[in-house]
């Protein structure tokens, strides 16, 4: 749709607009982003209730202990890392072609994203510490 516009000093300019429908522009799903997201949320809180348990078991700290150079984090954020892979292999199909509202989404992930770093946070998992 073309609109002309006459300016004051007689110059002519043609401005074009158009509607969605006149482009066939389609709104892609949102699925495979959200379930990325969700996926790092579950992949935080694996690593935030693995710190916490680690803390609280020396036995379960010394199992996490996939390289002696690195001690008990190699394990953690090995873990994690699998908790994250396999929960996007779970979510991105069940999401593939779903619309999910942007704010039930981010919600969902800066919970599961916050509530894996306070299990990170030396003054939270300090207090869960074996004696």
């Amino acid at each position: 749709m073309a609109v002309f516009e006459r300016h004051e000093d007689g110059r002519t300019v043609e401005e074009v607009t158009w509607t969605a429908e006149e482009l066939d522009i389609v709104e892609k799903p949102n699925g495979p982003a959200v379930a990325a997201m969700w996926a790092a949320g579950v992949g935080a809180m694996v690593l935030g209730i693995l710190v916490v348990w680690a803390e609280a078991s020396e036995s379960f700290a010394e199992d996490l202990r996939f390289q002696n150079r690195v001690g008990p984090l190699s394990g953690k954020t090995t873990i994690a890392g699998i908790a994250f892979v396999i929960s996007w292999a779970i979510l991105a199909p069940l999401l593939w072609r779903r619309n999910v509202q942007w704010t039930i989404a981010l919600v969902v992930a800066a919970v599961l994203i916050i509530a894996g770093s306070v299990g990170t946070f030396p003054k939270f998992f300090e207090q869960f510490a074996a004696e």
